[in-house]
This record gives C-alpha cells, sequence and structure tokens, in this order.
C-alpha cells in the first residue's frame, strides 16, 4: 500500500534558501506527495500576499503573546504551529484546541512536556511535532541531549496517545530527506516503523483534513 508522504513543516523563501517552487520539485523527487510550507511569525509580513505560507510557526515570549498570535492567525492559515523550548509555551500551545501541533519542545533546557502537558495536548488533539533537522545540523552533544529528550517524549505521547509528526525542518531544498531516511532516523527515536509511517502520513493528513485543506492543493 502507497502511502500519501507529507512534510508538515517545511520553510521558503524569504524566511528559507529556496522558493516554493523549488522545495515542491525537489520533495515530489523524494517521494513526498505535498509539504506544507510554514513560516516563523516573525517572518509572515516579509511573503508577498500572493505565496503566504499554508501555515505559521508562532513564536512567542509570553503565554499572553501565545494566545493573542493564536486568535490572528487561527482565521488566515491552515496550519497553526507553535515554536516550543519554553515550559509555559508548551503547555499553554497544548492546552489550546485552536493549535495543531507543539513543534520542538524539547529544545529548552527539559525534554519540554511532562504527564500533564502531554494529557493536554490528547484533549485538545495538539500533535508534537519531532524536527529530525538536528541530526545533521547540531553538535554530538547537543544532538546527544535533544535524541534523548525526544525519546522521553515518544514515551509520553505513546503512553497518552498523542499523534507524532515528524519533518525534516527544511531551510533549503538541500535540507530535504526522503521518507525512507527520514522513517530511519525516527527508528532512532525509538518509534517503530509504523509508528514513523504514520508520523510522515496519516498524521499530518489528518490535521489537514480537520482544517479543510482542499485535496487539489496536492502536488
Amino acid at each position: 500500500m502507497m502511502h500519501a508522504y507529507i512534510d508538515i513543516s517545511v520553510h521558503a523563501f524569504p524566511e528559507g534558501a529556496d522558493t516554493l517552487k523549488r522545495l515542491n520539485l525537489v520533495a515530489y523527487g523524494l517521494g513526498f506527495s505535498q509539504i506544507v510550507v510554514t513560516a516563523h511569525s516573525p517572518h509572515w509580513s516579509q511573503f508577498p500576499d500572493s505565496s503566504l505560507p499554508l501555515g505559521v510557526e508562532i513564536v512567542a515570549a509570553t503565554v499572553r503573546d501565545l494566545r493573542k498570535k493564536i486568535a490572528f492567525f487561527r482565521d488566515i492559515t491552515t496550519i497553526v504551529s507553535v515554536h516550543g523550548g519554553d515550559e509555559r509555551i508548551n503547555r499553554a500551545a497544548c492546552k489550546d484546541d485552536r493549535v495543531d501541533i507543539l513543534m520542538h519542545p524539547e529544545r529548552g533546557k527539559y525534554n519540554g512536556i511532562n504527564q500533564v502537558t502531554a494529557k493536554f495536548a490528547e484533549k485538545s488533539e495538539v500533535s508534537l511535532g519531532m524536527s529530525l533537522d538536528y541530526f545533521w545540523k547540531t553538535e554530538e552533544l547537543e544532538r546527544s541531549r535533544l535524541l534523548a529528550f525526544q525519546r522521553r517524549n515518544v514515551a509520553l505521547c505513546r503512553k497518552f496517545g498523542v499523534p507524532i509528526i515528524i519533518t525534516s525542518d527544511a531551510y533549503s531544498h538541500f535540507d530535504l530527506r526522503t521518507p525512507r531516511q527520514l522513517k530511519a532516523l525516527a527508528g532512532l527515536l525509538l518509534l517503530t516503523d509504523s509508528e514513523a509511517e504514520i508520523a510522515l502520513s496519516k498524521a499530518p493528513l489528518s490535521i489537514m483534513k480537520r482544517r479543510g485543506q482542499k485535496e487539489d492543493t496536492i502536488l
């Protein structure tokens, strides 16, 4: 059975190095059915109206700031992600059912989520986004730290039924990887083959269907 693979967090020019067209062509050649271009909220205004991203990754300094930005972006984007790392932001994102994905919450001092946060995420239908870019972008010590944190988060998601999304988090076509490579890296996070398959296909597709994405946006 063929799966429709989706890389749900890719960054295009002017935030990234390549245009959406270039990223689409390369991703299609690597075996993806679709990519979702996501812009960090500080870069949103840099995109012309004709090429606005499908998703936003909200960067917020406080919980109040986060809620304000969620309210603004919810109606103008297909996917709302939150840039995690701060414990308060992680928890607030998981409690808010307007959020689709909490991205890389482990980028802070600790592993990013706990049992309470995971329960909130499950109730609010917030998925946990795991960027695999650190495997080729970070030094060995930092890579080991993030790997350990992500493994803990996988265990919590499995225990509480929180959907997992895996992504290349690419900023150029050189950062994109094949679905097979991403699934292999996900194995280092102790995801099973079946779990990695879902994290790269059914889970992101479920988010897009829930938010009303039309099928004719597929490459």
